[in-house]
């Protein structure tokens, strides 16, 4: 997963693959109003899977008695157990169906272009067609856009001394503006069976499954569809305000912390040029704030 320092200048994932003696152009999988419509299915997909995976688990945690759908939705928002496999639950169908997004655009957007001769280091990657290669293996491509690659340690230990600066100021501001930003986890917690999949649920399951959606995804749609380092800036602004407004669950302070968190985690994404790092840096701020909360309690 980490990669050797390197000397380059920060570069727009996905615009281009680097092959020997060729450089291949990627193009856009998404318009304009192609993210439009992305925005809004993939929010909704998030919403009804975790919708769905209550309504279904719901009467399998409560099984002593029947649930009318109120009952189901009421009751098992307020379980940890029910809300852990709801969880489980989200992360597979979310990313299932992201995969097939953008296996699907790929394979919509391939043109002559993406064609390669076959030699010893694109090999593995490609499906062979005579002597030429056709760049239609979607697992390289899907990982590609996702931006699914190795980082420089450098980088890595570089953010996550920007996340413990971060975490140093939120919490000294928390603490003197006495808010208690885990107070709905209480509910949860009390209730969860067992207690270390709720644990795992909050601190892997959960950031893995927004990573891939805010800074995947979502982030890459937008991205590509401006030059430069506007494309990085307009997509950080509009994930991080989307990835703050989906956490109801917090009040309006709790939220822009949210907001600040999520920025941070776009410019690891940018950074990097890799969302393996925004990932291993949500889990690590969910996993120390549930350390702390397990002091607190």
């Amino acid at each position: 997963m980490f990669n050797k320092p390197s000397t380059k200048p920060l570069q727009q994932a996905s615009e281009t693959i680097v092959v020997p003696n060729q450089t291949i152009e990627v193009p856009k999988l998404f318009s304009k109003a192609g993210v439009v419509m992305l925005y809004i299915a993939i929010i909704g997909l998030f919403l009804s899977l975790q919708l769905l995976g209550i309504y279904l688990f719901a009467p399998v945690v409560f099984n002593d008695h029947p649930l009318t759908t109120a009952q189901r939705f009421g009751m098992g928002s307020f379980d940890g157990t029910v809300t852990s496999y709801s969880m489980i639950f989200t992360l597979i169908g979310l990313l299932i169906i992201i995969y097939g997004v953008i296996k699907w655009r790929i394979s919509v957007v391939q043109t002559d272009s993406a064609t390669v001769p076959v030699n010893a280091s694109t090999q593995g990657n490609l499906v062979h067609n005579n002597d030429f290669t056709s760049r239609t293996t979607l697992n390289y491509y899907v990982s590609d856009y996702l931006s699914l690659k190795p980082f420089p340690l450098y980088v890595a230990m570089g953010f996550i001394g920007l996340w413990l600066l971060f975490m140093i100021g939120t919490e000294t501001l928390t603490y003197l503006l006495d808010k208690d930003p885990t107070a709905f986890v209480d509910d949860l917690y009390d209730s969860a069976n067992p207690k270390w999949l709720l644990i795992l649920t909050m601190v892997v399951i959960a950031p893995i499954y927004e990573e891939v959606m805010f800074r995947g995804i979502l982030w890459s749609a937008v991205r590509e569809q401006f030059e430069g380092a506007k494309g990085v800036w307009v997509a950080s602004l509009v994930t991080s305000i989307l990835f703050a407004i989906i956490h109801l669950q917090y009040e309006i302070y709790e939220m822009s912390v949210i907001f600040l968190l999520a920025l941070l985690l776009s410019y690891a994404r940018a950074r990097s040029n890799s969302l393996y790092l925004p990932i291993i840096l949500h889990i690590i701020n969910n996993g120390v704030a549930m350390w702390m909360y397990l002091i607190v309690s």
